[in-house]
């Protein structure tokens, strides 16, 4: 997409200037009629994965055991760790739960709804240019509206993302790992700072077992990073989907 790279980017009229150069595309692609076989190939790229949903499940399943580690550390009450980082990653990977939730129960059934969606469309779309009646344009376009109510999870013409993986967890997660490589909850002595010495320096002063047991949730957080990654790059191939679809729409409309 030229102009869409942000989940809440989609407008109408987003889908507006992302349609002129589709238009074009699509018609060569898929040629009207559209036919199943052409679509389920153009579609293909958008698709939800089952790696992808074992990906999320398993960064779900993480949160609240990594939660928990991070705890242990905190009822140490040791100089080594700086507590105030460690109450810090409990609150970001407390908020990512919800998220990630609400959008694996989304992707869920959206890869139920890509089984039949080739087929569906190109049933529902072909009717387009043969409308007559009011009563025939009416019906399908609430047909059309449900297309797009579902994928959009809402019945307006934006993605509905503030409930499921966003730009914020993903930002919440990469300042996680990224503070992590760089000694996140490791107390910084004064002298260290004023050495300005980096993690791999301070490292040799911490005990093997404490090193370890950090490392342990570091790769949780790893995989939880992922499990974030992969959601939002699924719900911003769903909005790219749309706008495809709306594009099908512009064309085979005659707009």
């Amino acid at each position: 997409m030229l102009y869409i790279h942000q989940l809440s980017h989609l407008t109408p009229k987003m889908a507006d200037l992302e349609s002129v150069y589709l238009v074009r595309e699509i018609k060569g692609k898929t040629p009207y009629p559209l036919r199943e076989d052409q679509l389920k190939a153009l579609f293909n790229e958008f698709f939800v994965l089952g790696k992808e949903i074992g990906t999320i499940e398993r960064g779900l399943e993480l949160v609240e055991p990594t939660v928990e580690l991070v705890k242990v550390l905190l009822q140490k009450q040791s100089s080594l760790y700086e507590n105030i980082n460690l109450q810090r990653a409990v609150q970001m990977l407390k908020s990512l739960p919800l998220h990630l939730q609400n959008n694996l129960l989304f992707l869920q059934e959206f890869q139920i709804w890509q089984g039949a969606a080739p087929q569906d469309v190109a049933s529902l779309f072909n009717r387009v240019p043969q409308l007559r009646t009011m009563e025939e344009k009416v019906k399908t376009n609430e047909e059309i509206k449900k297309v797009f109510g579902f994928l959009l999870r809402n019945p307006e013409f934006f993605f509905q993302y503030q409930d499921v993986v966003n730009e914020g967890q993903v930002s919440t997660t990469n300042g996680l790992q990224e503070g992590m490589e760089k000694g996140f909850f490791f107390h910084v002595t004064l002298e260290e700072a004023t050495k300005k010495l980096d993690y791999d320096a301070i490292k040799r002063r911490i005990p093997r077992e404490e090193l370890d047991f950090v490392e342990e949730i570091e790769k949780n957080i790893e995989f939880i990073k992922e499990a974030i990654d992969t959601a939002y790059k699924a719900n911003m191939r769903v909005v790219n989907l749309v706008v495809v679809l709306y594009a099908y729409i512009k064309w085979l409309s005659g707009k």
